[in-house]
């Protein structure tokens, strides 16, 4: 039903995500404005300090990008909700119009069904024995017997479905149809056969509830498993540790070394390396201040800070995904839609058919058993609950699905694109070569001298010469204090020698020097190692390929994917380095994310179905625009989330071939159950219109297709990881 609400709330802009010169906000009433779209956006683009607005009425989406100089976020949502509330009414009447509802429809619980059973059950027995008489006689014999009254208690909510849709559509519905041959059975006194109809009906969608509520269930156990401590600071200054669900805005958190930032915020006080790979796509470390503002999900590699919390809690990520996935129940798969308006349309068949029966027959048996068998309740099962054992199978490995439109299209989809770091890459560095500048000393040595000098540095710089020295044999020399430069580099004392490893920054800043020309590294980052005043050589880092990610390119190709390719915003050697290791098709460098989106725009006006696989904020464009956007790994950015159709919250690249044979065999099995129920239910009309078979084994014939069905589509919440077989 159509809600009461005000003007100011229909349109009321809700703050979907914010990063620094970027709003996204969530706006019901837009999903009416289609027409309207660019009226909206040149009014929001007139506000002051406004660069670009993007209005998305099928999303109900509106991106701001906007001059911090100018005005803050608080101001700008203000003046956005101004703007917006003048479209109220015309998205009010908009939605009026369509006739749609704003909610999907829900099934009843399982525990519900589970009662209606147990009456349906209590029923058929008592009516049998200790009360077979009816209340009243004559013409309501029929229907006041403990059988009659049970079944029409228990089909009262089918009663009302029948009559608002017919009131809505102007035509029955599968409910109408179920009611009908229900009061048909108990006029011609089988008030059995009308609690046998309900009973396999409620079985049917017993399973069905135990799908969708595992789903649920299962969704968010996933979302919710990163909840923790944080050490919150209290008003005399001290520190205490509190649980992030006891968080506000306004609190201030304090934040040490390698520690995950849990809010959305600015710091207060202190400095410190940050993490924000999952932000920027990029691996190498940040220096934030007092001032600045960080990010839930980021990371404190070096440094002690204090963060004062904008956003909180579940409200950064749990409570908005958690709400996408129940809304994204509307969002069907056009096969899905197709099935609904096709056994829709099937209904007044049976009617015809029971006219048909009778006007031949003159048997009121044979034309009931038309109306007790129909294809509309298989039909619409056949896909409602494959796409939703497939979606929970998903998410047990650690896969969360926003619908099942996403599955038929990553299914069909035949090119996939990849974005490079954190996604095809670690998103951390390994050093890939080393060049000693000073002649009198060898590779070993030199890394001794600084690896002392990292020894304690969490950078990942820093982690990468660790590595390596390890790897050849190196141990780090005996050393004093480490000092840590912020975004500089790290220093010690050797045997009377200062040990300095970091940017050249830091090597000039203290005299460091070579005659030597230094080597260019071919878009690997330099880390100078200097001792005293002498650059003595220089180790070159990159990130390196994910395990596995060329044998999920293999399968993803074997599985039908024709065209691979890696979007990137690094420079090209390197992601030429990187595609020509894990065996992609091609590659496109230095992208900005505008143009990332401009790629998959253009490869879908060719007619291919676009996947688009990334991690972070820079990836967000091309995920919204491609058919099936999928935001991968541990670290990926709340925006990448939001905007993504699939969400894969594990670092493992050969979850991209098993969600793609995961959606293949949901697709097989879809088209399985449209068989099955198109069979059986054929078989059941020919049957019951041709021979004597009871009422209720026409109930029982047609409700074991249904059952078959749930049946056949609860196979995928078994499939086994990565195989392709349920």
């Amino acid at each position: 039903m159509l809600r009461r609400e005000s003007n100011k709330d229909w349109m009321k802009g809700q703050i979907a995500s914010s990063l620094p010169g970027r709003l996204r906000l969530r706006v019901d009433g837009l999903a009416f404005l289609f027409d309207a779209r660019m009226d909206v956006a040149g009014e929001l683009a007139t506000i002051a300090g406004v660069r670009r607005v993007q209005v998305t009425p099928c999303t109900g989406s509106v991106l701001l990008e906007y001059d911090q100089n100018k005005l803050d976020s608080a101001a700008l949502v203000e003046c956005a909700d101004m703007v917006l509330a003048r479209y109220a009414m015309p998205a009010l009447r908009a939605r009026h119009a369509s006739g749609k509802e704003e909610t999907a429809e829900q099934p009843m619980t399982t525990a519900r069904l589970a009662k209606r059973l147990a009456v349906n059950a209590g029923a058929m027995v008592l009516g049998n024995t200790l009360f077979t008489a009816p209340l009243l006689g004559g013409a309501l014999a029929n229907f006041t017997s403990l059988e009659a009254l049970a079944s029409l208690g228990l089909s009262a909510p089918m009663t009302r479905s029948a009559l608002e849709g017919l009131r809505k559509d102007m035509r029955p519905n599968a409910d109408f149809l179920t009611v009908t041959s229900i009061v048909a059975s108990l006029m011609l006194g089988t008030p059995h056969s009308a609690l046998m109809i309900l009973a396999l009906s409620d079985l049917a969608e017993l399973m069905t509830s135990y799908t969708i509520e595992r789903t649920r269930s299962s969704i968010k156990k996933m979302l919710s498993a990163d909840d923790g401590d944080v050490w919150k600071v209290l008003e005399d200054g001290r520190v205490a540790r509190t649980p992030i669900a006891q968080l506000h805005a306004g609190d201030t958190v304090a934040v040490h070394t390698g520690e995950k930032i849990a809010v959305d915020g600015v710091i207060v006080s202190g400095v410190a390396v940050i993490d924000q790979s999952a932000i920027t796509g990029e691996f190498v470390p940040v220096e934030k201040r007092a001032g600045d503002e960080v990010f839930a999900g980021t990371v404190v590699k070096s440094g002690n800070i204090q963060v004062k919390a904008n956003k909180v809690g579940d409200q950064t990520v749990v409570s908005r995904i958690v709400g996408m996935v129940e809304a994204s129940e509307l969002k069907k798969a056009p096969i899905q839609r197709y099935a609904d308006r096709f056994s829709n349309y099937l209904v007044p068949l049976n009617f015809l058919l029971c006219l048909s029966v009778w006007l031949v027959t003159h048997n009121a048996q044979k034309a009931l058993k038309m109306l007790v068998i129909d294809y509309s309740c298989g039909i619409k099962l056949s896909t409602a609950t494959a796409f939703s054992a497939a979606i929970n199978t998903a998410v047990k490995q650690g896969v969360l699905i926003k619908g099942g439109a996403y599955i038929e299209q990553m299914s069909s989809a035949n090119t996939v694109l990849l974005d490079k770091t954190g996604t095809v890459t670690e998103g951390k560095p390994k050093v890939v070569s080393m060049v000693v500048l000073d002649d009198e000393m060898d590779e070993r040595e030199v890394l001794a001298y600084a690896m002392a000098a990292e020894e304690t540095s969490t950078h990942p710089l820093a982690s990468a010469i660790l590595g390596y020295g390890r790897q050849i044999g190196a141990q780090a020399l005996d050393h004093g204090e480490i000092i840590t430069e912020v975004s500089r580099g790290s220093r010690t004392d050797v045997d009377g020698h200062i040990v300095r490893v970091g940017n050249m920054k830091y090597m000039k800043e203290n005299g460091v020097t070579t005659a030597k020309a230094v080597p260019d590294g071919q878009g690997a980052i330099p880390n100078y190692v200097g001792i005293d005043d002498k650059l003595v050589a220089v180790l070159f880092a990159m990130d390196s390929p994910r395990d596995n990610v060329r044998r999920a390119v293999n399968a993803l190709r074997y599985d039908g994917v024709g065209d691979i390719e890696i979007l990137t915003g690094d420079m090209e050697p390197q992601a030429r380095a990187v595609a020509e290791q894990i065996g992609v098709d091609g590659f496109k460098a230095q992208l900005l994310p505008e143009q990332k989106a401009e790629a998959v725009l253009r490869l879908q006006t060719q007619g291919n179905g676009v996947v688009m696989v990334g991690d972070g904020i820079n990836d967000a464009p091309a995920l919204a625009y491609a058919d099936v956007g999928i935001s991968m790994g541990s670290k990926s950015t709340d925006i990448a989330m939001e905007t993504s159709d699939v969400v894969i919250n594990k670092d493992d690249p050969m979850t991209l071939p098993a969600l793609r044979r995961l959606s293949s065999e949901t697709m097989k099995i879809v088209h399985q159950n449209f068989a099955m129920v198109i069979g059986v239910n054929t078989v059941g009309l020919i049957l019951g219109a041709a021979s004597g078979i009871s009422v209720m084994m026409s109930a029982l014939l047609h409700n074991s297709s249904t059952i078959l069905v749930v049946a056949n589509s609860l196979r995928l919440m078994f499939m086994k990881p990565g195989d392709g077989r349920a």
